[in-house]
């Protein structure tokens, strides 16, 4: 998907459009710049979220949106709406409760007194994060980026925030680690792959993974794994008596479970979890009320962690030339999807293509990527018009899957590329009667209706695209081509 670059630069009087007066920024988060601001209508004061990315779709700037129109939680920052904002429509923005508070990281990075040392408050606050994440499974929404800096603390109270990264069954646009989910608190089966093919019970343990990372963090100032490849591999790393040995066993327990490598092997529900931790929790404070300083550990680098800067950068070559490198030295089939996945995002499709088909053992194999490399080839055949090989690609994952609306929205391009106008525009109407309003679908519909030659209809859904992707340079040229047609 095509991203612009454009970041938000505030006017001189700080309004946002007429809904918005800025007052001051909070800061960044992972995925934009949060707001204090005051609603214009009824002089409220909320944070406002600003994206970094500023897309031309609607769809991926959306976070959180289950959670407008649900009853509050008072361990989830509340989201109130979220879309262009008017009259401009300019500039996306997501808004949600203010709350005055720090984040976890900043308190347990502060060397200040008594916060840090408390197993009282730091369990207490652990024990709401659960709560919190307990709301979010309970309305199947994944959070997808469990860390310290997206917990909020004021007082005694903590609120999880920043849902850039979360998941919930609708979602057919999958990220990729690279734009959401923080990797070093991310579960192995989940660092930098996609999320497609990936049940909600499936990401349901990848949160209960990384808030065991989280509780590792909490009782030793510290984190089990330093780069993407050790995370993947889930290389041995100190249990959390070594770091610290005021920790009970029985919190080193949970930490431990949750952080199974094996996703079967940990908590299966957040309610087990809460239930252990509310137990570990009386045991901790019985055991050793204060938390000692950890003993500091000397920090561990490798290929990875150049891959992952480069990533963020943008700088697709060079990531794609270091996961070369390793592959071709360790065969690591993780640097085998990492290569690939940057030849995609340089949209470099026929050079990823020839890498996955001179390692077909490997896709073939029963490797921990094995399905993210099979959804990367799917991708290239697409891109590459190799309509054969994806059919019969499509066909195999769809045996493993399901009619995943991923999968749907793909083999409607197969149809598409194959003149099946009438069948790919069946399954894209299902797929809009059950996600409605989706830019790209939306696009998709346009287009086949167009092969059908019925512009009428195209000219209907192009409205309905227009309306969620405002000044779209696609959707001005297109409006004016069926004007001069006499079509509006």
């Amino acid at each position: 998907m095509s991203v612009s670059k454009r970041f938000f630069i505030p006017r001189e009087d700080r309004k946002l459009g007429n809904r918005y007066e800025l007052l001051e920024p909070l800061g960044d988060g992972s995925h934009g710049t949060v707001w204090r601001a005051m609603r214009a209508e009824d002089s409220k004061i909320v944070a406002v979220k600003i994206p970094r990315a500023q897309g031309e779709s609607t769809e991926y700037l959306k976070e959180g949106t289950p959670l407008i129109g649900q009853l509050p939680h008072p361990n989830v920052v509340a989201i109130y709406w979220m879309d262009w904002v008017p009259p401009t429509r300019e500039y996306f923005a997501i808004e949600m409760e203010y709350f005055p508070s720090s984040t976890l990281a900043e308190l347990l990075d502060s060397s200040a007194g008594g916060f840090v040392k408390s197993y009282a408050k730091l369990l207490g606050l652990f024990e709401q994060v659960l709560a919190g994440v307990a709301y979010l499974h309970g309305i199947e929404m994944c959070h997808g980026d469990i860390k310290p800096h997206n917990i909020l603390v004021s007082g005694d109270t903590a609120k999880i925030t920043d849902f850039g990264s979360s998941v919930w069954p609708e979602d057919m646009y999958a990220r990729t680690r690279e734009n959401g989910g923080t990797i070093l608190y991310s579960a192995p089966e989940l660092a930098s792959t996609l999320r497609r093919g990936r049940s909600m019970q499936d990401l349901f343990l990848g949160d209960i993974y990384s808030l065991g990372v989280l509780l590792y963090h909490i009782v030793t100032g510290d984190i089990p794994h330093d780069t993407l490849n050790q995370v993947v591999s889930h290389a041995p790393f100190r249990r959390p008596r070594e770091l610290n040995s005021s920790v009970c066993p029985a919190v080193e327990e949970i930490i431990l479970r949750c952080m199974s490598q094996k996703p079967e092997e940990r908590y299966q529900t957040i309610d087990d979890l809460i239930e252990a931790a509310s137990r570990a929790r009386k045991a901790q404070i019985d055991y050793v009320p204060e938390k000692l300083i950890s003993r500091p550990r000397e920090r561990t680098l490798d290929w990875s962690t150049d891959v992952v800067e480069y990533l963020q950068q943008s700088d697709y070559a060079r990531a794609e030339a270091i996961a070369r490198e390793e592959f071709e030295a360790t065969g690591n089939p993780h640097a085998l999807l990492i290569m690939v996945n940057a030849s995609i995002r340089a949209q470099r499709y026929f050079e990823a293509l020839d890498v996955l088909d001179k390692n077909k053992a490997i896709i073939e194999s029963d490797s921990k990527v094995q399905s993210d490399l099979q959804f990367a080839l799917l991708k290239v055949l697409l891109e590459t018009r190799g309509i054969t090989r994806a059919e019969k690609l499509l066909t195999s994952l769809m045996a493993k899957f399901g009619e995943t609306p991923d999968l749907l929205f793909k083999q409607a391009s197969i149809l598409g590329a194959q003149a099946k106008y009438d069948e790919a525009c069946a399954i894209l109407l299902r797929l809009n009667r059950d996600f409605p309003n989706r830019p790209e679908l939306l696009k998709r519909i346009v287009t086949v209706y167009e092969q059908l030659r019925d512009v009428q209809r195209a000219s209907a859904f192009l409205k309905a695209y227009e309306r969620q992707v405002p000044a779209d340079p696609w959707a001005t040229a297109t409006r004016e081509r069926y004007s001069q047609i006499g079509v509006r």
